[in-house]
């Protein structure tokens, strides 16, 4: 098959669009709709990101049909050896070379780009394969880590939460839940930006080629007038010590001009506060303001590593259920 590829111009809405419709029907085969919606990906992807450089790639058969496409991700701030990437080829148009030709464009950009570690993702049914685990594989991917796709159904479990919010006000002490919405308060930021500092330390990595991101309140500050710009809400709720010391933290992400299914950000609590159930009081608190403001919100999505037994404890208590596994693929570029 006669293949071209282009990068898309993200300021040409046709172009762009064209592009996003064939990530997501890529994505239909996975068991629920997870693909960034148009609305949000329309203003996100042409606005110029701080953390990272995105370029979107397409390719084209002789009718100038769109038959393949793939987002390459290089972070500025952090993992200066590393690309985020993902191919996406529709069912019905594999097995063509289309894949093989984005993989390989996107490996020579990577060293073009003086990079040296490519990570992409692969979604698959829990415990088993895919089109695209089984391609990583013999294009050379190591599996670097493995985590659980799982969702919560809200309406299915809000009937448990009071209940499961008295057993975590029993448990948790003399630990205050604080929120917020928009902005971290001022007093908070110093050890927020601490906590997030150090989120890849107390998770479970795998192989993956990472390291921990340098988080200062400036770099904090311009992600929140990002997320503004962009339209979303984040639903921000902590921990707090009997000091006022910040100890923990999580986040929902949602979009108000498409609420259905909300998304599970970071959920870190620092190793000296562990043992109070802060993780699931702060999750319960995060799921309670979320079905209080958007009460159209269906589920909730999440990941995590099916080996972080603390979380997985927590969310099997939430009533979260596995739907997929996401499986990490690294490859290090000679």
């Amino acid at each position: 098959m006669t293949l071209e590829l282009r990068e898309i111009d993200k300021t040409d809405e046709t172009a762009l669009r064209a592009w996003w419709v064939c990530g997501h029907e890529t994505s239909l085969e996975r068991p629920f709709d997870l693909w960034p919606p148009w609305v949000l990906s329309r203003v996100a992807l042409p606005r110029p990101n701080p953390e990272q450089d995105v370029a979107l790639l397409a390719a084209y058969d002789a009718s100038d049909a769109v038959v393949g496409s793939a987002l390459i991700q290089l972070p500025l701030a952090d993992n200066p050896r590393l690309v985020y990437a993902d191919v996406f080829v529709p069912p019905p148009l594999r097995c063509r070379g289309t894949g093989t030709a984005l993989v390989t464009e996107i490996e020579r950009r990577t060293r073009e780009a003086g990079r040296s570690v490519v990570l992409v993702e692969a979604y698959t049914p829990p415990g088993g394969a895919s089109d695209g685990s089984r391609f990583g594989l013999a294009r050379g991917y190591d599996v670097a880590s493995t985590e659980q796709q799982k969702v919560l159904d809200l309406a299915a479990s809000a009937p448990g939460w009071p209940a499961l919010q008295a057993w975590c006000d029993q448990k948790r002490g003399d630990y205050r839940i604080v929120e917020w919405r928009d902005a971290v308060p001022e007093e908070l930021m110093g050890d927020y930006a601490v906590l997030l500092s150090g989120f890849l330390d107390q998770i479970p990595l795998g192989d993956l080629d990472l390291e921990n991101s340098a988080w200062t309140p400036e770099r904090i500050r311009r992600n929140e007038e990002r997320i503004r710009d962009l339209g979303r809400d984040d639903i921000h709720v902590a921990a707090l010590a009997m000091d006022g010391t910040l100890c923990g933290a999580t986040d929902v992400r949602v979009l108000p001009a498409d609420p259905r299914i909300a998304q599970v950000g970071i959920t870190i609590v620092a190793q000296a506060h562990r043992g109070h159930r802060l993780g699931l009081a702060m999750k319960l608190a995060a799921q309670c303001s979320l079905r209080a403001a958007y009460p159209t919100c269906e589920l909730v999505a999440t990941d995590n590593a099916g080996v972080n037994a603390p979380m997985n404890a927590v969310n099997d208590r939430l009533g979260y259920r596995v739907v997929e596994d996401l499986v990490e693929l690294q490859k290090r570029l000679g």
